[in-house]
């Protein structure tokens, strides 16, 4: 009863402000705390002191979502960071997303460098897909040659082949007759032994 009493004497502005105090104060006692974002925790060194307690030292980096138009350049600059990590899943996504923008500069350039170096065929054929309307351009012309002289995986070299003979050079004569000659996969070297007819080459060197 004293307890209800109190709070009689609160009746008036003043005590309906101290009533909305008292309520916020509930509030936040009884409201669990919204959960951490997630932490991903490095440990440089472990050092035990032999009274079972030991000390971690570690560095943390603490995970967070960023939004934004595939336009923003901020954005871009995080996509292309991320084609060039160490994660192959989000090198694979990054470019999925990149290969629709190949008219900007460091996206090009991002894709270029995933269809050279990336060790994951399926990047590199992602990368690929992203460069297909720039093909007719020397310099994307003379990295894809260079991609279909080295590159290990027949899938590749084969859609290297079919950017490439999409705009007539003859100055790829010499790469194309070289794959027939030397490519270890069949497909290869019939697709290249068809794009020399196609622009009414030799199909060998003399």
């Amino acid at each position: 009863m004293h307890s209800f009493a109190g709070l009689e004497r609160l009746r008036g502005p003043l005590g309906a402000a101290a009533l909305l105090a008292m309520g916020f104060v509930a509030a936040r006692m009884t409201t669990p705390a919204p959960p951490l974002d997630p932490v991903t925790h490095t440990v440089r060194s472990i050092q035990p002191d032999g009274s079972g307690r030991v000390q971690i030292s570690l560095d943390e980096t603490q995970r967070r979502v960023v939004t934004g138009r595939l336009d923003d350049q901020n954005i871009q600059q995080l996509l292309v960071a991320a084609a060039n990590g160490d994660n192959p899943s989000a090198r694979l996504e990054s470019v999925g997303v990149l290969k629709d923008h190949a008219e900007s500069s460091p996206v090009r350039d991002a894709l270029l460098n995933a269809v050279a170096h990336d060790p994951n065929a399926g990047v590199r054929l992602a990368a690929l897909e992203g460069l297909k309307r720039l093909a007719g351009e020397p310099d994307i012309r003379k990295a894809l040659a260079q991609v279909l002289l080295t590159d290990e995986d027949p899938a590749v070299r084969i859609q290297v082949v079919d950017l490439l003979v999409a705009h007539r050079d003859d100055a790829l004569t010499g790469v194309l007759q070289n794959r027939v000659e030397k490519d270890n996969n069949n497909y290869v070297r019939l697709k290249s032994e068809q794009a020399l007819k196609a622009i009414n080459a030799s199909i060998g060197t003399f």
